[in-house]
């Protein structure tokens, strides 16, 4: 359900390549379990995912994303969503040797644990589905020049809650569980999308947003109302100097 859905079947493709060329040796059992999850979780839970970029000011991205330069860019903490928002953080790799790498130390710490106490299925299949779901770390290379970090929070699927997801739980760097999230919908220009609002403040006198910086093409007054809605919040602005033409 993303709007481009390519980025997860490119994964998918790829870690079939390599789970079926495995370089490690696996049992039955582990190898049943892998295929199990690669096969269910998709109609059992769907993966919310936000997406970020390392790079803050890039030409290519304030032509694509930000209306030619015209718009801004919003720094955000990520670690602070991580431990305040109780999301998952994963930087993007785009290399497919780090799919080769990853699938064959996946399936050895399935072998391991398999080999440690084979009577725990339950501790199998929760190891196998943390593999299956770090799938969405993975992106073809040709977008290596995003430089994307992503965020995700797992939804389960139900038939009986809005929109057929049931509200979105987590917990913080604490261990403390945050309050729900519950799930929304919106009309985009690629047809209607599920989503969550993920705070940006709990108690803290700052929130994750640290800076906006303007795009190199930005006006003037975009500036003056940007400085206006950051004034007593401690954000820093900054405005790119990219020669966008």
């Amino acid at each position: 359900m993303m709007n481009d859905s390519s980025e997860y079947t490119y994964a998918k493709k790829r870690f079939l390549e390599f789970y079926y060329s495995r370089e490690v040796r696996i049992e039955e059992v582990p190898r049943y379990l892998m295929s199990m999850r690669l096969a269910s979780h998709e109609s059992a839970t769907v993966m919310m995912i936000g997406c970020l970029t390392e790079e803050r000011d890039d030409v290519g991205l304030w032509d694509r994303y930000a209306s030619r330069g015209t718009g801004c860019v919003i720094g955000i903490d990520a670690s602070w969503l991580e431990n305040r928002a109780g999301v998952t953080l994963r930087r993007v790799s785009y290399e497919p040797d780090d799919m080769r790498d990853f699938v064959n130390t996946g399936l050895m710490m399935l072998q391991g644990q398999y080999e440690e106490d084979p009577e725990d299925v339950d501790q199998l299949s929760e190891l196998a589905a943390f593999l299956i779901l770090d799938l969405y770390s993975f992106k073809d290379p040709r977008f290596r020049s995003e430089y994307e970090v992503r965020i995700s929070r797992l939804a389960h699927v139900d038939a009986s809650a809005n929109y057929g997801l049931a509200d979105v739980v987590g917990h913080n760097d604490d261990g403390e569980d945050l309050p729900p999230l519950p799930v929304q919908l919106l009309k985009s220009r690629v047809g209607p999308k599920r989503f969550i609002d993920l705070p940006l403040r709990y108690s803290e006198p700052r929130s994750a947003i640290r800076s906006v910086g303007l795009g190199p093409t930005a006006t003037v007054e975009t500036r003056s109302r940007i400085a206006e809605a950051c004034r007593d919040n401690a954000i820093e602005i900054w405005q790119s100097d990219v020669p966008l033409r």
